[in-house]
């Protein structure tokens, strides 16, 4: 007897074989067409659930494929929506803010410089040259005592 395998299809190849055999020796084993009739149902049920199984998985390719074709096209028209949005406004005005982008603004590194000069103190630093009559710490020379 051959083993039964474990795959779908192998399920309904050997079930299909097992019901054209019994059909063929009907007289020998009339007591098992009971359970031949539950049998059949099930075989043809598994072979159409199988294609129906690929048609959904072909369905879902296709699906999978679409979307990525509208989301191409559709972040190619949102860009081209941005720049005509930029065109007509400006790269600058704040009324892009409206649209979700985001204006160019001034660098902030310059601002922030000059608030720097802004803030530094007025006294001149302590210079690290030495003065001619003071050591390079910026102290006088006292005489030693010899």
């Amino acid at each position: 007897m051959p083993v039964i395998g474990t795959s779908l299809a192998e399920f309904i190849k050997s079930n299909e074989r097992l019901l054209v055999t019994i059909d063929a020796n009907k007289a020998d084993l009339a007591h098992l067409e009971p359970l031949q009739a539950q049998l059949a149902p099930i075989v043809d049920g598994a072979k159409e659930a199988l294609v129906r199984q690929g048609t959904l998985k072909a369905e879902a390719q296709q699906a999978s494929r679409d979307l990525d074709g509208f989301l191409t096209k559709g972040r190619d028209l949102a860009s081209r929506l941005r720049h005509g949005i930029r065109a007509q406004y400006g790269t600058t005005t704040e009324k892009l803010v409206e649209f979700g982008l985001k204006p160019r603004r001034p660098v902030q590194r310059a601002k922030a410089a000059k608030q720097a000069k802004a803030k530094a103190p007025t006294t001149a630093p302590p210079s690290s040259a030495p003065d001619a009559a003071g050591s390079p710490e910026g102290t006088p020379n006292k005489p030693s005592a010899a």
